[in-house]
This record gives C-alpha cells, structure tokens and sequence, in this order.
C-alpha cells in the first residue's frame, strides 16, 4: 500500500509525493555538503495527438518507452518521476554546476526524441525540458517545481524540443501570461472580442468577390490586441473552442447581412480561421452548422481557412474531419499555403478548393527573379489541381501586376485597404458593389481599392 501511494501505477516510477519530498531531502542535504540540487520538469510534445489518433493503450506504451530512456540517462542517485498524463520529473541532487543539468538536458533530448517503433510502427515524441537550480539556496521545494514549470513552458513558447534555464525574469513573464489568462476568461462575457474584415479582389475585373474576418480583442487596458497576442494562449487554455464559435456566429451573420444589402453575382464569401483545437474537435461540424443556420447563410458562401501546417501530419481523422466539412457544403482553404510541405500527393488528400497563398512569397517579388519564379511554381501547382489561388500580403501596385500577370485569381492585402470594422466595411461594399456603380474595366482598380495603407499587421 506505501508503494501504491508513493508510485504511479502505469510506470512504476515515483509520483509527485515521493518526488517531492526527495526534493525536500536534497534541499536539506545542501547545508551539509557542497553542491545544489536541480530539477528538471519535462512535458512530451505532440503526445495528445498519438493518443488521439492511436489510442490510449498506444499512448500508455509511449509512456512506458520514455520512462525506461529517462532512467538510461541517469545516475543512481538520481530520481525520475511521472507528474501524471505525460509530465516527468527529473531530480539531481547533488550538482557542482548548472552545467550539469544543461548537459543531462540535452542527453534526455537526445534520447527522447530518437524514433520509437510500436507495433510495426515509427514514432517520434518530441520533449520540452524546463530546468531550476537551488543555486541560491533560499528556495523551497514548491518553488523549484514552480520554476522548472515556469522554464518548462518558456521552452515550449521557444519552440518545443528545448530546454529552457529558470530565470527570474521567467517568473515575471508568467504572472503577465496568468493575468493575461484571468482577463481572455472574461472577455467573451463582457463583449471584448470584434471583428475586422478585409476584402478579397477579383485579378480578373477587381471586384470584390469576398471578405475575411480579423479577430481583435479589445482589451480594457492594453487597448486593441491582434491575434498574435492572445491566440497562442487561447488554443492552450482550450478557451479558442467558445471564441471560435463567438467567430463562426458573428461572421455568418454579417455575410447575410451584406448578402441582403448589396446581392451581386457572384455571391460574396465570408472566410473564417480554424485553429489547431477547432480542427481536432469532434462538435466542429455541429458547430459550422448551426453557425450557419441560425444566420440563414447558404454554406456555399462560408470559406474556412486552414493553416498549412496544421495538415502536415494527414491524419486520418483530419481527412474525416474536411471530408464532413464538405459534406456541409462550406468551402475548404488552405491559409499560409507553400511554408509549409506542398506537393501535388500532399494536396490531394485533402477536399479543398482554394489555396491561399503565403505573404512571404509575393514579398520582394520586384526586385527578384528567383522570387517570381518560386511563386509562378506555386500557383502553378494550384492550377494543376484545379484550384482557385489567393495572393496575400498585396501591398504595392508591382506586387498585383505581377501575381496577376502569373495567373493567380485574387488578390489581399494593404494595397486594397486596412483590415476595416464592420461600419467601414459596408460603406466601401456600398461603394464598389451598389447595383448603379458601374463595371470596371478588366485588370483596373475601384480607386478606393487603390490605397496603400503602411506596413501589414
């Protein structure tokens, strides 16, 4: 019974008691004998999406293989135990220098990440390693794990399969991320989130064939906040699943309105962003639908973006996913296409109908000859599958000419106009769509489509 209570019961390793209270031990042991103590907090990276796709039985022989390649790496005296879920603990308790941690680190990186093969199968796990030394000799056991937790997650924002040393500016960093956390809980409540739309241009007789919707939050104190400040941390904290159907709701909505007011032929699409969370969510299309029920809004006029990255592993279950999708009837995009693996096998696994093309790849294409090359390969490939091609991150007239000029559709970026609230917005439909407004000549701009606007956001 004491061993049941002091182990975990799948890996047979310590548990956070036993753990801690070593800890607690070594920490004592410091006033004794030269030398600190060092923990190291470890978190497996993309373990959820095995466990997902494999199977919990799969996933619990994972835990075992990077249980046994832990205990490889260490002393004797050493001590490595399982937090719970995919969470270790390494404890070193006697160290001369932080050196030594760095250097176990990276032998635990090293070993970790190499393959596994599990029932005829190739797997590679990747891990985050945040690690705290008792180099002052003033902390606690709470504090040490508090710290390598800390570092931990520093590692992970640096870009996962690293570790990360405990600084104390760390610790001031993730009081910001806490109260960041506290506020994103209540800013669905109290009506924070809007939206931005920016429209989609037609190369071919530059009319404005559709709009993107822009998150912002309009925070009470830190004023508008784009994306890249809060999404990051919502689709950790799983509070990206209620923004992205507040998202979903407001911006079908708003395409009937504007379907009502200005019809035009084609229809105009509204496009909305998927996450990562969004995508893996089994009530995703439960939640396009009724989205779309409750605004009215034919499907064929909703476009959903996904990243390209987020395909990459082409899993079955996300092919299923897409494939429901369409069965709704919405349109499937592929956002940010070309930074991630693209290739004609890669594509047509997946039901899509429009490629929309990285920014980085219309940027310099003026003053560069091997950058117009590269982007003429890219919609070209899109071409090939039959798919519509968007250009992003159009902000001067050379940048439109020569997309144009390379056969891609449309066109979206600054050089049109900013992201625009939802006032602004109607008033330039009003302006380019009214029914007495007349038709501009192929390959010209309205003018008030001919604005550059400063640097993209």
């Amino acid at each position: 019974m004491e061993h049941q209570a002091l182990h975990d019961a799948l890996t047979g390793l310590p548990n956070r008691i036993l753990l801690r209270n070593r800890l607690e031990h070594a920490i004592q042991m410091t006033r004794r004998q030269a030398g600190f103590p060092a923990l190291l907090f470890l978190d497996l990276d993309n373990f959820k999406a095995i466990n997902d796709s494999l199977g919990h039985a799969v996933g619990d022989r994972v835990l075992l293989e990077v249980a046994a390649r832990l205990q490889g790496c260490l002393r004797p005296g050493d001590t490595v135990a399982r937090f719970g879920g995919d969470e270790f603990a390494v404890l070193l308790p006697c160290l001369p220098a932080s050196e030594v941690a760095t250097a176990v680190a990276e032998r635990i990186l090293e070993t970790v990440q190499a393959p596994l093969l599990i029932d005829g199968r190739e797997l590679v796990v990747g891990v985050s390693i945040g690690i705290a030394c008792l180099c002052q000799g003033a902390e606690g056991p709470d504090d040490l794990l508090r710290n390598a937790d800390v570092a931990m997650y520093h590692a992970k924002e640096q870009g996962k399969g690293r570790y990360a040393l405990f600084e104390p500016r760390m610790h001031t960093a993730a009081l910001a991320r806490l109260e960041l956390t506290a506020d994103l809980r209540q800013a669905l409540e109290c009506e924070q989130f809007a939206l931005c739309y920016q429209p989609v241009v037609s190369f071919a007789d530059s009319r404005i064939t559709g709009v993107e919707a822009l998150l912002r939050w309009n925070h009470p104190r830190r004023g508008i906040l784009l994306p890249g400040a809060f999404l990051a941390l919502a689709e950790e904290t799983g509070l990206i699943l209620p923004i992205g159907r507040w998202v979903l709701r407001t911006a079908c909505r708003q395409a009937r309105i504007w379907l009502d007011q200005f019809p035009s032929d084609p229809p105009l699409t509204m496009s909305v962003n998927l996450s990562a969370r969004q995508l893996q969510q089994p009530s995703l299309v439960d939640d396009v639908a009724a989205a779309l029920e409750a605004a009215q809004l034919p499907p064929a006029y909703l476009i959903l973006e996904i990243a390209e990255h987020l395909l990459l592993d082409g899993t079955s279950a996300i092919v299923a996913q897409l494939a429901r999708l369409k069965q709704l009837g919405v349109q499937l995009a592929i956002d940010d296409f070309g930074t991630g693996y693209s290739s004609l096998g890669y594509l047509r696994r997946f039901p899509v109908d429009l490629l929309k093309i990285d920014r980085s790849f219309v940027q310099g294409i003026e003053h560069s000859s091997e950058q117009m090359a590269v982007l003429e390969a890219v919609i070209a490939l899109g071409k090939t599958l039959n798919l519509s091609t968007i250009a992003e991150g159009i902000e001067l007239s050379q940048h439109r000419d020569r997309v144009r000029q390379l056969g891609c559709d449309a066109g979206q970026g600054y050089y049109y106009t900013r992201p625009l609230g939802e006032r602004d917005m109607t008033a330039l439909l009003a302006d380019v769509l009214s029914a007495v407004a007349p038709a501009p000549a192929p390959g010209r701009d309205y003018p008030s489509l001919a604005r550059s606007s400063g640097a993209p956001q």
